[in-house]
């Protein structure tokens, strides 16, 4: 049952019809967090140290990750110390996002996201409050990002919301992710030279910590005007300027609307097979949250988790 049908039922046991829609557009963000908060407090109240035990043991969101946490430090370290040689400026960002700092682009659904009260929400995926910092800088002049782009990065810990999960899946994840902000500047200087940066960064990276090599699949996104163009364009420039990576390319166009142009997905050698590593790909966010159609956004990721021994 999806939530919105929940949300009916919910209405119609307590007779209260419309009770989202009126919670949603009559309230103010104030009061609606104010009901919200007493909502919660109320029910805490009731809760006691055996509710929490019980409730600890059946709800995997707050069970600590299975690696070695030394490890995974290191790791984070290593990361975030390589992109700083490579000129990557590294922050660190707070657990607590924007509500609706994710689906506000419209690649994804609030119910995927743990909600919280005061206008916030755990963060989900840490691109979108690099964007955020990027914009406000830019919009604020702290960010120039006219004829230079800006490369930021951090390592965090995520949480996604999943009704059941599937083998492999985790309640939450670590991800070291990149985002590199700049304007327009014609035959897809900057999507070409932002694309080359972070792929040069990942293998560079994976080479010096894994003593292996990665592979990349290219994929066709819509997005771009000259879709055909725009994609062979960056393929021609890849096989050019990083003539021993190893390509493959889906030609088929996927509609999807998180990314624009392309997804690159970066693979590994992991337990004799290739596993997916990470990704990276165009979007649009800066566009929307400055209004401009000329700004550009490349973001990218890599697991952690996976870069890790497999716990016995």
């Amino acid at each position: 049952m999806n939530a919105k049908n929940i949300s009916r039922r919910i209405e119609q046991k307590l007779g209260l019809p419309s009770l989202v829609e009126k919670l949603s557009d009559e309230l103010s963000p104030s009061d609606l967090n104010s009901l919200l908060t007493e909502v919660f407090a109320a029910r805490v109240e009731r809760n006691t140290p055996g509710d929490l035990v019980k409730s600890y043991a059946q709800n995997q969101y707050v069970k600590p990750a299975v690696c070695d946490a030394v490890h995974y430090r290191n790791l984070e370290a290593n990361m975030l110390s390589f992109a700083e040689g490579k000129g990557i400026r590294s922050i660190i960002p707070s657990p607590a996002a924007l509500l609706g700092c994710c689906s506000a682009f419209g690649a994804v659904s609030q119910n995927k996201i743990i909600s919280a009260t005061r206008n916030l929400e755990i963060l989900s995926d840490a691109t979108n409050m690099l964007a955020l910092h990027i914009a406000a800088g830019i919009k604020d002049e702290a960010f120039d990002h006219a004829s230079t782009p800006i490369h930021l990065c951090t390592t965090h810990r995520h949480i996604r919301y999943y009704p059941s999960f599937g083998e492999g899946m985790l309640p939450h994840f670590g991800l070291f992710t990149m985002v590199s902000a700049g304007k327009s500047r014609g035959s897809y200087q900057f999507e070409i030279e932002t694309l080359l940066f972070h792929l040069r960064f990942y293998c560079d990276y994976w080479r010096n910590a894994h003593d292996s090599t990665l592979s990349v699949t290219f994929s066709r996104r819509a997005g771009y005007k000259d879709s055909d163009g725009f994609f062979h364009r960056v393929m021609e420039a890849v096989k050019d300027r990083l003539p021993d990576l190893e390509v493959d390319v889906d030609e088929e166009e996927n509609h999807t609307t998180y990314y624009k142009g392309l997804q690159a997905t970066l693979n590994a050698p992991i337990g004799g097979e290739i596993i997916e590593v990470g990704d990276m790909g165009f979007v649009d966010w800066t566009q929307k949250l400055l209004n401009g159609g000329g700004e550009r956004l490349l973001i990218s990721a890599m697991a952690l988790d996976r870069q890790l021994p497999m716990p016995k």
